[in-house]
């Protein structure tokens, strides 16, 4: 099994792959209970995914010269060795890279279905559905799937309530629920108090927003913007 890591990052034409996966295990509480399992439908057929468009007009020559021998590489790759899950993962990043959101969208779920365990396709899911695809809902039952997978990161958690606030209509609750469930589960983790006493602060919940500040510093003592923004709560 792979180590765990953290989901994939691409930056402008530097990719850093970063694999995260781990036991299959379902959090068994509070908005997670029968969290969806997440499929196209049908079994994916490799040879189709390995294929390459760059739809992104704003690149460069140099920048699409460069996907298109990255692809060629992966390409490559996988044809000596279909099984090759970084891989695949690696194929997901670069077609994202260049606008193809489908293609990106349809190489993760070939991914999860080959890996199912894994919390990495299915946290990249949720991302292009979120941001990228428009379909909230189906990023909410991926990154559920990648929180069943590993319940264990924080990030995935802060993650869905990102979709809720900014993708559902009246999110607000869903994000201020979800975020006090996961700290249920990671009570003293200062960036999930950070968010959630930024989103009192920002929604003038005030009396709310001082209590998660005085945590946070707690936590945090030397930060210094949370000691600011917490002086000015009190001093409203």
């Amino acid at each position: 099994m792979l180590s765990k890591k953290s989901i994939i990052i691409l930056s402008s034409v530097i990719f850093i792959v970063v694999i995260a996966t781990g036991g299959f295990y379902v959090y068994k509480k509070g908005y997670l209970n029968g969290a969806p399992q997440v499929s196209p439908g049908s079994i994916l057929e490799p040879e189709k995914l390995l294929t390459f468009e760059i739809k992104n007009k704003n690149l460069t020559l140099d920048q699409a010269n460069l996907f298109q021998d990255r692809f060629g590489e992966t390409k490559e790759s996988l044809q000596k060795n279909p099984d090759d899950f970084n891989q695949w993962l690696y194929l997901g990043v670069l077609k994202k890279g260049v606008g193809d959101y489908e293609g990106s969208r349809d190489v993760f779920l070939y991914a999860g279905q080959i890996r199912p365990q894994s919390s990495t396709p299915f946290a990249n899911l949720a991302d292009l559905y979120a941001y990228f695809l428009n379909e909230p809902q189906k990023a909410e039952a991926a990154i559920k799937k990648a929180i069943a997978n590993d319940p264990n990161d924080y990030n995935f958690y802060i993650s869905l309530a990102d979709i809720y606030q900014y993708k559902f209509p009246n999110g607000g609750a869903l994000y201020e629920q979800t975020m006090l469930e996961a700290l249920q589960k990671f009570p003293d983790n200062p960036n999930l108090v950070s968010n959630l006493a930024a989103y009192y602060r920002q929604t003038n919940q005030v009396d709310k927003a001082i209590e998660y500040y005085e945590k946070l510093v707690r936590l945090a003592p030397g930060n210094e913007t949370a000691k600011q923004d917490l002086e000015e709560l009190r001093n409203k």
